[in-house]
């Protein structure tokens, strides 16, 4: 997964701002920090530690699986699909279009759209 560090912005389906990646930090629409990630962790804006992600395999605050990612497929942890990203859009499990992201680190674009750790949608 790629963590670029330069500020990118995430949209919703009926193509709204909802967000943006700037130096590891996420913004709200409004520019309200949400939570920033580091050495792969997560945490929420006020510095409590959400999560981590190793080996393309998501887990929470207390290390508990919540899912992984294979070739831009999102699964939760019981490995039913959730959806897949492709050429920068967002898409649910039944294929319909969710929102849209440009140049976001995947990981961010996981944590955003599909296991809720930064609630921007």
């Amino acid at each position: 997964m790629s963590y670029g560090a330069q500020a990118q912005q995430m949209y919703d389906r009926s193509g709204s701002y909802i967000g943006r990646y700037d130096n590891g930090k996420v913004y709200d629409h409004s520019g309200s920090y949400q939570g920033y990630m580091m050495n792969d962790k997560f945490y929420d804006r006020s510095g409590s530690y959400k999560g981590y992600v190793n080996n393309d395999k998501f887990y929470d605050n207390s290390g508990s699986y919540k899912g992984y990612v294979n070739n831009n497929k999102f699964y939760d942890r019981s490995g039913s699909y959730l959806g897949y990203v492709q050429n920068g859009r967002v898409y649910d499990r039944s294929g319909s279009y969710i929102g849209r992201y440009s140049n976001v680190p995947l990981v961010i674009v996981a944590m955003v759209y599909f296991y809720g750790v930064y609630p921007l949608r």
